[in-house]
């Protein structure tokens, strides 16, 4: 097709205006020309074949029709124009385009000679976020609303085959408001395969194109055997385009209701979100039986963080609770994902902090304040410290590829608690690492370290009950220095490549002198593996030093065959040639000998198989097993973990526990989901759902049952029905 203007003829007949009873016609393959639009920009048309009416002024357009004006184009199989009317006729696969709107196709329309209104058989169009409306009948407005007679809305595809969608809304009448951002529907119907399942007289959602609109928001619920059966009314409030909140009462059957409130907030240098919930009533058990005097409950999650400079940031986080059980009882989330802030807090604790933080390939920076709530029935609060300041500057200097990397490390610490010791701790530090290549592959990487602390302690306890030390301030000074050999050596000769590294570290560090005098608040746990076996300081904090001289050695290797499958491991052991042991007896590295850390892995693509051990040197028992195997098949996804541990290690949960989460597809869309926690102490599961998920383009379903048997405080085992249905582009209804 050329881009032609009419002939001479034509054109002077277009631009005198005049209307003789005769045909102006372009010959076949011509195209182009210039229609005046009354009070606006010309319509241009292109088509294989143009012809003028004379007798009434019109023009009518076919075979392969484009009509562009005003930044709309419209194309059709056939196309007439009646500058008298301002009218624009298109017939045959019409199709519009603007640059302000998702396109639009009808089996004819008719359109203003701006091509902004109009009417429309057979109308359809896709929306933003893959909705779809179609209707028998259409207005077009100027500006860009649609009034439908006899529609429909989904997002899901269209099939040519024949099959019903999963899901669409079916109207007698349907309007897509562009002013409000809103589509309305009348005699409304929901429709699953074609077959109807709710009705309204009326209904509303946002515009797909829309980013938030107020209103109110699908519901949730489901049934527990704590709370009975629940539901809650989510109502979405747009106070502004940066901020909004969202009002979620609940009703439960067999306790007071909850309401939950959640709060966003857009600034120019950052955002900040809080979450909250409240309800008077009595503690629960696991039966919804109600025990004790009824009181307040309430938790407030919260945080945000915002841009100071370039470099530096400041944030907060907000975690509180009004007592151990409330967001147990009512089946929220313990942990806070928006604003984990600096410091993550152990499971069933919640960290309060403030923070400033900087980082540029030359220095890090961190200052925080903080405090600690536990949820753990026998603890005490008032024995757990507030921790501000805590700070920490890194400064990293490269004196050249000859002379390695320098370090200095600045921190300080206060710990404060209502009943128990107030600890102080000032250190600073300074760390050299080298790395040489020697011909053939062999590494060469020494190393060396001084540091000193400064220590202070108040409201210590002496070693006679009523004899308290008051206070006790000292210093010390720290260092140590060592090499590291590593000598990688390739092996290509089969259908496999093979790495394999011995490793050999020798180490010595200064002794302690004033070991024990300091209370250990940040060295409190170690657990040996593959990382920490070689690490210089092997301690997680600053209070323990691992004081005399050690050879470290090990043994990793890599082999690579075939379409990306890999197998990798690792064995390797410390040895302590002097000096008194700092860690505890289960750490693995009491011991001179430290028990030997054994990894591997086989990566097969769909299989993997990853195993990490800690074996006694002694008597070869297994301290620790970690044992996690993967697959990912066409139908079937299933992971199984097994760990073990020594249960003196304190720490909350079991110390031998199974995990399966597990996931087959039965058809193309449906899969049946099984996931168990299973506690090999106690013999129980701790939990355990199963259910069926259908998913597609355009819905995702679930419905599961869970049973929880945690085992805290008074709520022992729960059973509830998790149900939950997502429309794409309208929301879900159901259990959160």
């Amino acid at each position: 097709m050329r881009s032609l203007l009419l002939t001479a003829v034509c054109a002077s007949a277009l631009i005198s205006g005049m209307a003789e009873a005769a045909i102006c016609a372009v010959t076949q393959g011509t195209d182009g020309g210039l229609l005046s639009a009354a009070g606006d920009e010309p319509v241009y048309i292109e088509a294989d074949t143009l012809i003028e009416n004379r007798a009434d002024g019109s023009y009518m357009a076919q075979g392969n029709v484009v009509a562009r004006q005003n930044g709309r184009t419209v194309e059709a199989d056939e196309l007439i124009y009646r500058p008298g009317t301002n009218r624009v006729i298109a017939r045959g696969n019409v199709a519009i385009f603007s640059d302000n709107a998702p396109p639009q196709f009808a089996d004819e329309i008719e359109l203003d000679d701006a091509l902004g209104e109009g009417l429309a058989v057979g109308f359809s169009t896709l929306l933003e976020n893959n909705g779809r409306t179609a209707a028998a009948f259409a207005v077009r407005r100027a500006n860009g609303s649609l009034e439908l007679t006899n529609a429909y809305y989904t997002a899901c595809r269209i099939e040519t085959h024949g099959r019903e969608p999963t899901w669409r809304l079916r109207a007698a009448r349907a309007v897509r408001d562009t002013d409000s951002d809103m589509m309305y529907y009348r005699d409304v119907r929901l429709e699953v395969l074609g077959l109807p399942v709710a009705f309204s007289p009326v209904f509303a959602h946002a515009d797909p194109s829309s980013e938030r609109r107020s209103g109110l928001l699908f519901p949730d619920f489901g049934v527990s055997s704590r709370l009975g059966a629940f539901y809650g009314q989510p109502y979405h409030w747009v106070l502004s385009p940066y901020q909004d909140i969202t009002v979620t009462p609940r009703v439960m059957a067999n306790v007071n209701p909850l309401v939950e409130l959640e709060y966003r907030r857009r600034f120019w240098s950052g955002d900040m979100a809080f979450e909250t919930s409240y309800t008077r009533e009595r503690d629960i058990d696991s039966d919804g039986e109600l025990l004790n005097d009824a009181e307040h409950r309430w938790h407030l999650f919260g945080g945000g963080e915002f841009d100071v400079t370039e470099n530096w940031v400041w944030g907060f986080g907000v975690q509180l609770a009004s007592d151990d059980f409330h967001m147990r009882s009512y089946d929220i989330s313990e942990t806070y994902e928006d604003y984990p802030g600096i410091i993550e807090p152990a499971p069933r604790r919640l960290m309060n902090q403030l923070y400033a933080q900087g980082r540029t390939d030359i220095y890090y920076a961190e200052v925080i304040a903080s405090g600690v709530q536990s949820l753990r029935e026998f603890e005490n609060d008032d024995q757990l410290p507030v921790m501000a300041p805590l700070g920490e500057l890194r400064l990293n200097t490269a004196a050249g590829e000859r002379f390695g990397r320098l370090r200095a490390i600045a921190s300080t610490t206060v710990l404060t608690r209502n009943d128990g010791v107030d600890y102080q701790r000032a250190s600073a530090s300074l760390d050299w690492q080298a790395q040489f290549i020697a011909p053939g592959g062999l590494v060469f990487e020494p190393f060396a370290a001084g540091r000193t602390d400064y220590y202070s302690f108040s409201d210590v306890p002496g070693a006679l009950p009523g004899n308290t030390v008051t206070e006790d301030s000292f210093g010390r000074v720290l260092g140590y220095a060592g090499a590291e050999l590593s000598w990688p050596l390739i092996n290509s000769t089969g259908p496999a490549d093979t790495i394999l590294e011995p490793m050999l570290q020798a180490l010595v560090a200064s002794d302690d002198s004033e070991s024990t005098r300091i209370i250990n608040e940040d060295s409190q746990t170690a657990e040996l593996d593959e990382t920490l076996l070689f690490d210089h300081n092997r301690a997680t904090g600053y209070d323990l030093w691992e004081e005399g001289t050690r050879l470290t050695y090990g043994l990793r290797s890599t082999t690579f065959w075939g379409n990306n499958n890999q197998l990798r491991g690792f064995i390797g052991q410390s040895r302590r040639l002097d000096g008194d042991p700092v860690f505890a007896a289960n750490s693995g590295l009491f011991e001179d000998d430290s028990d030997f850390i054994v990894a591997g892995e086989i990566d097969l693509g769909s299989f993997d198989l990853m195993a990490r051990t800690r074996v006694d040197a002694e008597d070869g028992t297994l301290n620790r097993i970690d044992l996690m195997a993967t697959y990912y098949g066409q139908r079937v996804f299933a992971q199984i973990r097994y760990f073990s541990f020594d249960d003196s290690l304190n720490r909350p949960g079991p110390s031998e526990e199974i995990q399966l989460v597990s996931q087959t597809r039965l058809t193309e869309n449906w899969s049946v989901v099984y996931n168990v926690q299973r506690d090999m102490d106690q013999d129980v599961n701790r939990r355990q759902e199963v259910g069926f998920r259908y998913r597609d383009f355009c819905t995702d379903f679930e419905i599961l049952y869970q049973r929880e048997n945690l085992n805290i405080g008074n709520l022992g085992p729960s059973e509830s029905i998790q149900f939950r249905v997502t429309l794409f582009t309208l929301g879900g209804i159901g259990s959160e």
